[in-house]
């Protein structure tokens, strides 16, 4: 997934040096500088991004100073390439890199006679690929201060902002991020998400459009894929602040998950990375600290929620790591007094502690009972002063949210939170604030309400409240929240249309519509069993995909139809002459609502000038999806005449090479040339019987 990006800085066509040699930099653009930028895994710098040297724009300009690196050809004396690269040497520090053919009689200029260059013949630029490569993955991962002649002679000359020149995320695909995330179905959101992932790639906003599909993904809890997501953020920029904060969390929860202790040691580098790239002071520094905090209270957490006793939970969990998760929070809380989430958190530990100092081993946490009075003395009026300072930071935040703020709700729980935790709660009030507090459809945002009432719940502290209060809670949430019985086996059913009738090759025919039905009968009923609840998603093209769930409905098995494309313009486009096929898919619709990737026929317009085609990508998003939903098994059933090119883009076999890529994907194959050898036979019968007539 490249996310760096670069610009070409170079003659265009055939131009000729001093001594009127004719070289073809289009040529060497297409054997020697595209295919190095792919092979390092640099986005851009294609003839699509380069602006031509003849016409200096604002875009030019925008992606000179926007470039994470710049190749640039100074084989000639051209004008617009020594004003180019100009340009970048004043606004960017380094990763400028220069490469020149030889041989050729112009001489480098005086002004950079001195710059290093990546020598390559002209007759063979080629022959260079592999040592461009590696110049470009060198100049990425260079700590060098700067490669510019200007900050080398001018050190204190501030570097430009890329970031002021990035092209602003398109509204269209903000949109449909925000489409995607709240999609019917968490799970075919989540693959709406990767595929948008795939889909952002070398547009030139790639790097803040993956923010904000990260974000979503994050929200999803598609843990894996935000990991991706982030990663690939900060595998260029290492030190991006919200990259590894939010790595940071998303490792712990692997954690969590697994038990693995590389992923938590992986969370505390992500909150270190964090702490050196801020300042010593700053709410964002209270964020991180309150991390650090809370992976210790991951650590603590783990010594006891197996324990399956109350009393033996809150004996294994009055322990040193609870004393240190406590003080974390505190000194989160310290550094900014108006972060109340860090307060929260400590005050939040220190009614746990409270009310864990009657158990006898509390004096042994400290060096003698006289200490362990003492701090105990402390930790009562710590408590006391961290209600009335928490509540007034929750007060002030509550006043200053702005109502349009997509993440304003967390406030609404945190205050929830606070009314939990007060010294007299009252429980039909906590409940309701809840409820009122807790979005439907962001489920992130309760796991993380729920597992603090949970913690409160196992250690016998207001049990009572926390289990009213879950109970309230999940009994209005979203029933796409709600766990299957069994695990999950998803069946893809994927295949040819049925034959036009001037089809000259058979494939499908009309005629073979029932031994196909068969078919896909005997194939579905090969792989149901009773160990799993089985789901089927096809698409609703007149042949396979509509059998698919006409079948499924035989079997007793819930579809899912997934269209690229709004139903009604589905409908009305895709069946031509095929009335009776129509028909069928409209009471496929009557049974429930579909699943729509586009809102609109086509590509969406962010995507308008790529090489991308709406039924393939329709073809990934089904794929996609299917890896993203969190199932124990996936299958798909592909009628399929074998052929590794179908008759149009996205087409059957498009999405049987996708997904044999994909390990966690079994494809069973319905060879579609049975049908058609049937027609045949058939022919050849008849004929026979005309000629023994005659």
């Amino acid at each position: 997934m490249p996310v760096a990006r670069a610009f070409v800085i170079r003659p265009f066509g055939k131009k000729a040096d001093a001594s009127g040699r004719k070289i073809d930099f289009d040529r060497i653009h297409e054997q020697l500088i595209a295919p190095a930028l792919e092979a390092a895994d640099l986005g851009g710098g294609t003839t699509g991004e380069i602006v031509d040297s003849g016409n200096i724009r604002e875009d030019m300009f925008a992606l000179i100073l926007e470039a994470d690196l710049v190749v640039c050809d100074v084989t000639i004396h051209n004008a617009n390439v020594f004003y180019e690269l100009g340009i970048r040497h004043s606004l960017r520090k380094k990763r400028t890199l220069l490469i020149r053919g030889e041989p050729t009689s112009d001489a480098p200029p005086f002004d950079i006679l001195t710059d290093r260059f990546l020598s390559y013949p002209l007759n063979d630029p080629a022959s260079k690929r592999a040592e461009l490569q590696t110049m470009l993955t060198a100049s990425l991962q260079s700590d060098r201060a700067t490669d510019s002649p200007v900050f080398l002679m001018l050190p204190s000359l501030p570097e430009a902002d890329p970031a002021k020149g990035r092209e602003v995320v398109p509204l269209d695909f903000q949109e449909e991020v925000l489409r995607a995330q709240a999609a019917q179905a968490q799970m075919a959101g989540r693959g709406w998400l990767r595929l948008l992932a795939e889909d952002v790639q070398d547009r030139r906003f790639q790097r803040e459009g993956l923010r904000l599909i990260a974000k979503a993904q994050f929200e999803l809890k598609d843990w894996d894929a935000a990991r991706q997501s982030w990663e690939a953020i900060r595998e260029f920029a290492p030190d991006d602040l919200d990259a590894n904060l939010m790595l940071a969390n998303i490792y712990e929860r692997a954690y969590r998950q697994s038990q693995r202790p590389e992923l938590l040691e992986q969370s505390d580098q992500a909150i270190q990375r964090a702490l050196r790239v801020l300042s010593k002071s700053g709410d964002r520094r209270a964020e991180v600290r309150t991390l650090e905090a809370r992976n210790e209270k991951t650590r603590w957490r783990l010594e006891f929620e197996h324990l399956p006793s109350v009393d033996e939970r809150r004996s294994a969990a009055l322990s040193r790591s609870l004393l240190r998760t406590y003080q974390g929070y505190r000194k989160a809380y310290l550094e900014d007094l108006n972060h109340y989430w860090s307060g929260l958190a400590a005050l939040q530990m220190g009614v746990v502690l409270l009310d864990l100092s009657a158990l006898p081993g509390w004096s042994s946490l400290f060096a003698n009972d006289r200490a362990a009075q003492a701090f105990k003395d402390d930790l009562q009026a710590d408590v006391q002063a961290l209600r009335v300072q928490v509540s007034l930071a929750i007060e002030s935040a509550l006043q200053r949210r702005d109502p349009s703020d997509p993440e304003g709700f967390w406030v609404d729980i945190t205050a929830a939170d606070m009314q939990f935790v007060a010294a007299e709660p009252q429980s039909s009030r906590v409940v309701a604030s809840y409820r009122d507090g807790v979005p439907r459809d962001r489920p992130f945002a309760w796991d993380a309400a729920r597992g603090q009432l949970e913690l409160f719940r196992d250690l016998g502290i207001r049990a009572d409240l926390a289990s009213a209060v879950i109970a309230g809670v999940e009994a209005r949430q979203t029933k796409a929240a709600t766990k299957a019985a069994k695990p999950v086996h998803l069946l893809l059913v994927v295949g040819h249309r049925v034959d036009p009738d001037d089809r000259r090759t058979p494939r499908f025919p009309a005629a073979q519509e029932p031994r196909a039905r068969e078919l896909l009968r005997e194939a579905m009923k090969g792989i149901v069993d009773a160990d799993h609840d089985h789901l089927v998603l096809a698409s609703g093209a007149a042949g396979w995909d509509i059998l698919g769930h006409e079948v499924a409905a035989e079997l007793g098995l819930q579809s899912v139809l997934c269209l690229p494309f709004p139903a009604k313009v589905y409908a009305g486009e895709s069946f031509g002459g095929l009335d009776g096929w129509k028909t069928r898919f409209l009471k496929l619709l009557d049974r429930g609502s579909a699943l729509e990737l586009s809102d609109r026929v086509g590509l969406p317009r962010w995507l308008h000038g790529s090489k991308d085609n709406p039924w393939e990508r329709g073809n990934r998003w089904v794929l996609r999806a299917a890896q993203a939903w969190g199932a124990r098994r996936v299958t798909l059933i592909a009628l399929w005449d074998g052929k590794t090119r179908g008759d149009a883009p996205g087409g059957t076999a498009q999405i049987v090479e996708l997904a044999r890529r994909a390990p966690e994907i079994n494809v069973i194959h319905v060879d579609s040339r049975q049908l058609a050898a049937a027609v045949k036979g058939v022919g050849r019968a008849s004929a026979s019987r005309r000629r023994a007539a005659l």
